[in-house]
């Protein structure tokens, strides 16, 4: 009898990897079978911790294991289309950490490999999952705060190895301080737009749509990665979305929908398991909405999603689709053009 358990492979086992495997084993029907790593050491060892039956010391070498119904790429961002590729021409289902291309250009080649193959993909925009979400929009569908005006949000955090990048006599080599940190390596696709931007351009876009007219400041590193960058979006109707990300130091990470009969403050951290408010006016306590979910993460809801569409023969998701990555894509590279951001070996 065939196994009726949905088999998740993971490639790239940073901390993200370790977010999504926690959570998987809270599905009573999900199981981690196969994770792959440049490392087989470090496969081992998380292999181990998260109960997977085989670890590979390469991503091509995942796939020689158990049967794998579906794989989460966590990689660095500028891995996720060559390995992307690589699992649709198997045939095997795609779940993609955010970004899902360095760029547009990316984003529309997987997207063309996925759907000539007919192979499922999807962007790992978790956020559009949780409850907190869903509820959050039924009620603006259901006209609790009128009509959307303007949304204000941000995200924020202080990098590491930051201050001696900045000071004008770097105490290591730029170079050395690089590799160890990602988010400031032009060459692994840093910078706070794609690493933590895109959450605030996906709500402006989930809420209001693609935008009509941008503009974007940025200050950028010594090595042309963003390191603060603000987005204004005009919408339709003319209606605006301001969005702030930066690796400089900590914000609140919060969402201000600002409606023309009510408001909603989405608290911090907004993007992550959280709560909500319903601000009516000075004199009127909030009503405030809380959610209550299983598990630390919330990362579940989207491998739930995953495991629903595949199971049913669907190739991408209703809720994130295919188009919505391509639309929030377009947006991201404007903006990345705008700012002067561009990583090694992309065309000018």
């Amino acid at each position: 009898m065939p196994d009726p358990t949905f088999h998740f492979a993971i490639l790239g086992l940073g901390n993200i990897a370790r977010k999504f495997a926690t959570d998987l084993a809270l599905i009573p029907d999900a199981k981690l079978v196969a994770v792959g790593s440049r490392s087989q050491e470090r496969a081992q060892a998380f292999a181990g911790e998260f109960g997977a039956t085989f670890a590979a010391g390469s991503y091509e070498e995942t796939f020689s294991g158990p049967r794998v119904d579906a794989v989460y790429i966590a990689t660095p961002h500028v891995q996720h289309k060559e390995l992307a590729l690589i699992c649709i021409e198997k045939g095997i289902p795609v779940i993609c950490e955010k970004p899902l291309g360095l760029n547009i250009t990316e984003v529309e080649a997987m997207i063309a490999s996925a759907r000539a193959h007919k192979v499922y993909l999807m962007e790992a925009l978790w956020t559009r999952f949780l409850p907190s979400t869903l509820k959050l929009k039924e009620l603006i569908d259901d006209g609790l705060i009128g009509e959307i005006q303007s949304i204000r949000s941000d995200f924020g955090f202080r990098a590491k190895d930051l201050a001696t990048i900045l000071s004008p006599a770097p105490a290591s080599p730029p170079s050395e301080l690089l590799v160890r940190n990602r988010i400031l390596n032009p060459e692994l696709g840093g910078g706070a737009l794609l690493d933590i931007g895109i959450y605030p351009q996906f709500l402006s876009q989930f809420l209001l749509g693609a935008p009509e007219e941008i503009h974007a400041t940025a200050r950028l590193s010594p090595q042309g990665v963003d390191l603060d960058t603000q987005v204004t979006c005009r919408h339709a109707g003319g209606k605006l979305s301001h969005n702030y990300s930066t690796v400089l130091g900590r914000t609140k990470t919060e969402a201000v929908i600002i409606g023309s009969e009510a408001s909603l403050h989405w608290h911090p951290r907004w993007h992550e398991p959280s709560s909500f408010s319903v601000l009516r006016g000075k004199d009127v306590p909030p009503e405030n909405f809380y959610f209550d979910y299983e598990g630390a993460n919330g990362y579940r809801y989207e491998a739930e999603a995953v495991m629903a569409d595949v199971r049913a023969g669907r190739t991408e998701n209703q809720l994130w689709s295919l188009e919505d990555s391509l639309t929030l894509h377009r947006t991201l590279t404007k903006v990345r053009n705008k700012v002067g951001v561009r990583y090694p070996g992309e065309s000018a």
